[in-house]
């Protein structure tokens, strides 16, 4: 009879393990070396003034810089020069530097009345990239143009969020991807941001009304404001699609009675057509961030607001940000983005770009996760305490068996079944560390080769990849990915201990693409942070 023991122990363990980790989790020490770090130009930034920025489909972050595009893959930037005679002229676009990334692989560059493209693929800028949207289209669609739009017809670009490309050319709005054609009225004033939600196409308008389209006709219009009020509010717009189909909007302009600066947030629902303001101020408002339909996140030239819509729409105003090390940036913030993972990047005037992780708590705080809710911790404690009966009535059990055994073993009488133990052939003992040993040191020759993965590993070691597969996931019941990770892993481990390096030059010499990447991947491993091992 097979012994379930060693395994009721190794399961009540596991339990331990997590429920330790639930308990304490909420309370664990947060260190600035793995949350919080600044990239300049000493890491590689062509230039510390940072115009804009956002996140490539594959992860890079792209940085707007005086000298062009700077594409940081998380180790280094590459730069990608913007020269002035590269550009196309937009003589309808009065705004500032705005990115567009679409779904030819291009990221569009857009600031006051021209506009830059670059073909991610090949790192290169390309010339000429209007004439690039000729030919696009249905062909029924663009009767109004023989040969399509040329960069003379072209007066404006935008990209929505399904990453169409569309082109203004007078009263008309062009769909390059499908030839979709929409009608403009003069009467609604210039277009300045547009948006879809896979049905109806937003048209914002500097008059502040929203024309809204499906399959090219106009279905409604509604304006955020008067026409008194909309004289104030004229000059940029920024929208944002949350993830629910809601649009939220900073626009600015000047209020010439009080000879100030004018800017007002906005809140459009398209499933009620209405307009809701929710901030308005006498300065200008920089960029839109938003987390959720609940939070939100604008900069300004005095600082940045935070708003929590929970709580209503008065926002916390910081003039000041305290940083983990100590130091303090005081109105330097030009543009914030949120990355795909929830950290937040502060483009500055003058110090480069600021990482902030959301662990930090410095700008939101984080909803408290399922597992560390009361119920759950609760609930939790229920079934460890039941699970500890079971095993110390299992080991009751067994304890008497062997009584039993050890008195029938007196009397000559046979024993009660003993529990067997499954044994491993002299072969697997001797396949096991010999694979194991090959692929470690493998791994480690290759350690600061981010690139080094199965494929390459499968290849040293003259195998499949599948079958580098089966017989690792037999042997240690991991997939080579995990056991690959698992030994950078514990390089660094070792490395932190020596306490000769820091935490970012550890995740570097052990393979790792980002400091926040390494620290979540130990953390995972070990259970606790870099900064706190050894």
């Amino acid at each position: 009879m097979r012994s379930y023991k060693p395994y009721i122990i190794k399961l009540c363990i596991v339990f331990l393990c997590f429920g330790s980790r639930i308990l304490t989790s909420s309370a664990q020490k947060v260190e600035t070396n793995d949350y919080f770090y600044v990239l300049n130009t000493q890491q590689g930034l062509s230039d510390n003034h940072v115009l804009q920025m956002m996140q490539l489909t594959d992860g890079r972050l792209a940085v707007r810089t005086p000298k062009g595009i700077n594409l940081y893959d998380g180790r280094r930037f590459s730069l990608i020069p913007l020269p002035a005679e590269k550009a196309e002229n937009i003589t309808k676009y009065k705004g500032q530097t705005h990115l567009y990334a679409d779904s030819q692989d291009r990221l569009w560059v857009k600031e006051y009345q021209k506009i830059f493209c670059i073909l991610l693929a090949e790192g290169r800028i390309l010339e000429h990239p209007l004439d690039a949207l000729s030919g696009y289209g249905k062909e029924n669609k663009m009767k109004m143009m023989r040969n399509g739009p040329t960069r003379n017809d072209i007066q404006d670009l935008f990209v929505d969020s399904r990453k169409n490309v569309w082109v203004v050319m007078g009263d008309s709005l062009l769909n390059t991807q499908d030839g979709n054609l929409i009608h403009l009225k003069k009467e609604w004033g210039c277009l300045q941001d547009l948006d879809t939600d896979g049905k109806q196409v937003y048209a914002f308008m500097d008059s502040g009304i929203v024309a809204v389209f499906q399959n090219d006709k106009l279905v409604y219009t509604v304006s955020a404001y008067s026409a008194a009020e909309a004289q104030h509010y004229q000059n940029t717009s920024l929208t944002v699609q949350t993830p629910s189909g809601q649009f939220y909007q900073i626009r600015t302009g000047r209020d010439e009675k009080n000879k100030t600066d004018a800017s007002i947030f906005l809140h459009f629902n398209p499933e009620t057509r209405k307009y809701s303001r929710i901030y308005v101020c006498d300065y200008l408002l920089h960029t839109l961030n938003m987390s959720s339909d609940n939070q939100a996140l604008i900069s300004c030239q005095h600082g940045y607001l935070m708003f929590d819509f929970k709580l209503g729409t008065t926002p916390r105003e910081v003039r000041e940000l305290s940083l983990p090390d100590g130091k303090s940036l005081t109105t330097g913030i030009n543009t914030v983005y949120r990355d795909k993972e929830g950290a937040i990047w502060l483009g500055t005037y003058h110090d480069g770009l600021i990482y902030v992780s959301p662990m930090l708590g410095l700008f939101f705080t984080i909803d408290q996760p399922w597992w560390q809710s009361g119920w759950a911790i609760a609930g939790f404690v229920v079934f460890l305490v039941t699970l500890v009966g079971i095993i110390t009535l299992y080991l009751r059990r067994r304890k008497r068996i062997n009584v039993i055994n050890t008195d029938s073993v007196k009397d000559g009488v046979p024993l009660l079944p003993a529990d067997s133990q499954q044994q491993e052939t002299a072969e697997t003992l001797n396949q096991e560390p010999e694979l194991i040993l090959q692929v470690r040191a493998l791994v480690e020759q290759h350690l600061e080769d981010s690139e080094y993965g199965v494929e390459q590993l499968a290849q040293d070691l003259c195998m499949e990849r599948t079958g580098l597969y089966k017989k690792l996931t037999a042997l240690i019941d991991t997939t080579p990915v995990a056991f690959i990770r698992s030994i950078r892993l514990h390089r660094a481990a070792a490395l932190l201990q020596e306490g000769k390096l820091s935490v970012n030059e550890i995740a570097d010499r052990t393979g790792f693409s980002s400091p926040s990447y390494f620290t979540k991947c130990f953390k995972k491993e070990f259970g606790v942070l870099p900064s706190e091992y050894g």
